[in-house]
């Protein structure tokens, strides 16, 4: 614990200390102000107060639609006998490996105000005088949430916890009397709640500190988010780090209580549901099934293939969203992102990157994981803690707080641009949502089965590797196709720190949207879903395997 401890300990505060330490500290990047004027500085910022209500309002209604939808979701999957299951689950698991700003720009092709396609078909259809469809606004932007994320993580999340639970006490509670809905909510979701409070969690932080979307589908509005004002900050000239980061301390101060309330909900009573006589079970949804199967369906092929499909058909055309033109398609776009000699390297890169920071987390994070569920005390709290502040600031905040840890320290200094230094980097980065799904997994299996190991003799280590480990496989393949899929999509935290002989994909990406060549960018997004979706169908292979000899 001690050695986990420092070292994470390391890792995490000395970038987001010296943060703090630069933009508050007088003398030490404040331009010689002090503190209270830096902080009446960026108070008195333009728009500042509508743009912390715009965020209220986005988090809110996105987490009301997402997060009862998402749990009913994750039940039918993990607990009833709805055809497809696996493959419907390994449909949000696509989703979620989309790359936001792909999406969005793909659902532009049908709801654009000036060219989407469904506001051309109302119209024509005389159904409506003028389009009804704007992404460029409050719903479209709670909308690109909802269909990229929101949802997605959170059936990522969810669905491994119910499908943990012992049917057993589902049948106990049917033959005590109680329908389906009483022992959903009476005994089904009390047991989950330390990964309702994870997801729950998890899913406010990302929506807190998400400026893509915002950024993009807000600017043509003029609406402004919290993010996105922390962003303008940082692109200024010169950029104002000061400030910038006196409004990312707020967001650190309104997180660090809810941090320690999730801490509180997983510590306070024992949710372990995977014991000796553990027994997987389902409910026959009877009539309900195609029904249900359909819905599913639509919903996930909706959020998924069809955006997926709508960008890939972007790559393609001309001029991106008009299907009116003479010369409608074109495969230049895709000539011109292969011809140049930087992609194949940048692919490269971004295999190597994303292959070798997946496995370090996987063997890194499901120690730690096991250490702050198993090792009770002040220790496994502060461990715990920990694993979430890199979640807690932005990603452009952070990724100059590591640019400031690699020049300053001696030991990584030699290491600059290197791949090495950007797998520690996104490691660190993914290690809130990694650690996260595997402390929930982790509650959920029985001390039991250890303490009857160790009564046989075997050691600690042996009853880690030959029962937790087994027991814990579909999550922590989950939790590495997640990192490896985050990796390939990072830009914000790595591209102070990336070198023309490092580049990844997305950063290449970044690279011709800023130039406006949003062919080659489209492809670029292109061969980064293709890459995450292959790694995971591979792990799907692995995690349904693991599931039926657990059954």
């Amino acid at each position: 614990m001690l050695v986990l401890i420092t070292a994470i300990g390391f890792l995490v505060l000395y970038p987001i200390g010296s943060v703090l330490v630069n933009g508050l500290i007088p003398g030490a990047g404040t331009g010689g102000r002090s503190v209270a004027a830096v902080w009446q500085t960026a108070f008195a910022q333009p728009g500042l107060e509508r743009s912390i209500l715009n965020t209220l309002a986005v988090v809110a209604l996105t987490e009301a639609i997402a997060f009862p939808l998402a749990t009913l979701i994750a039940w039918v999957l993990a607990r009833t006998d709805v055809p497809g299951s696996s493959w419907l689950e390994f449909g949000f698991w696509l989703i979620f490996f989309l790359p936001a700003l792909g999406t969005t720009t793909g659902w532009l092709i049908l709801f654009d105000p000036n060219y989407g396609l469904a506001n051309k078909l109302v119209t024509d259809l005389h159904l409506f005088a003028t389009p009804p469809f704007n992404m460029y606004s409050y719903g479209g932007i709670v909308f690109a949430h909802i269909s990229t994320y929101s949802v997605a993580v959170l059936v990522m999340l969810l669905t491994p916890a119910f499908r943990n639970l012992d049917g057993s006490i589902e049948e106990a509670a049917r033959v005590c009397g109680a329908g389906s809905l009483r022992a959903l909510w009476n005994i089904v979701l009390p047991l989950v709640a330390p990964a309702l409070a994870v997801a729950f969690l998890m899913s406010i932080m990302r929506s807190l500190e998400s400026f893509e979307i915002e950024l993009f589908l807000g600017l043509p509005a003029q609406f402004s988010v919290y993010s996105t004002k922390i962003y303008q900050l940082l692109r200024g000239d010169p950029p104002d780090y000061a400030s910038a980061t006196v409004l990312a301390t707020l967001v650190l101060l309104v997180v660090i209580p809810l941090i320690v309330l999730q801490r509180w909900i997983s510590t306070r009573r024992s949710y372990a549901t995977i014991g000796s006589h553990y027994r997987h079970t389902v409910r026959p949804l009877g009539r309900w099934r195609p029904i249900v199967f359909g819905v599913l369906l639509v919903t996930v092929t909706g959020m998924s293939l069809l955006p997926l499909g709508l960008q890939l058909v972007g790559s393609f055309m001309t001029l991106f969203g008009f299907f009116g033109l003479a010369s409608v398609w074109t495969t230049a776009h895709w000539s011109a992102a292969f011809s140049d000699p930087r992609l194949v390297s940048s692919l490269t890169n971004s295999l190597l990157l994303g292959t070798g920071t997946a496995v370090g987390a996987v063997v890194v994070y499901t120690i730690v994981a096991y250490c702050t569920v198993r090792l009770r005390g002040p220790l496994g709290s502060i461990l715990d803690t920990m694993t979430w502040l890199p979640l807690t600031l932005p990603g452009i905040i952070l990724g100059f707080g590591f640019l400031r840890m690699v020049l300053q320290v001696p030991i990584f200094s030699p290491f600059y641009g290197s791949l090495g230094i950007l797998m520690l980097i996104c490691w660190v980065t993914s290690i809130t949502l990694g650690v996260q799904v595997l402390k929930a997994n982790m509650l959920q299996i029985s001390p039991e089965l250890e303490e009857a190991a160790r009564i046989v003799g075997a050691p600690r280590s042996r009853t880690f590797r030959d029962i937790v480990i087994p027991l814990a496989l579909p999550a922590i393949v989950v939790v590495g196709v997640m990192v490896f899929s985050q990796t390939l999509r990072q830009v914000s935290t790595i591209v102070l720190l990336s070198t023309g002989n490092t580049t990844p994909l997305s950063l290449l990406q970044l690279e011709y949207l800023s130039a406006g060549m949003l062919g080659p960018a489209s492809v670029c997004g292109t061969l980064i879903v293709l890459m995450s979706v292959i790694a995971a169908a591979i792990v799907r292979v692995v995690t349904l395997r693991s599931r039926f000899r657990l059954r």
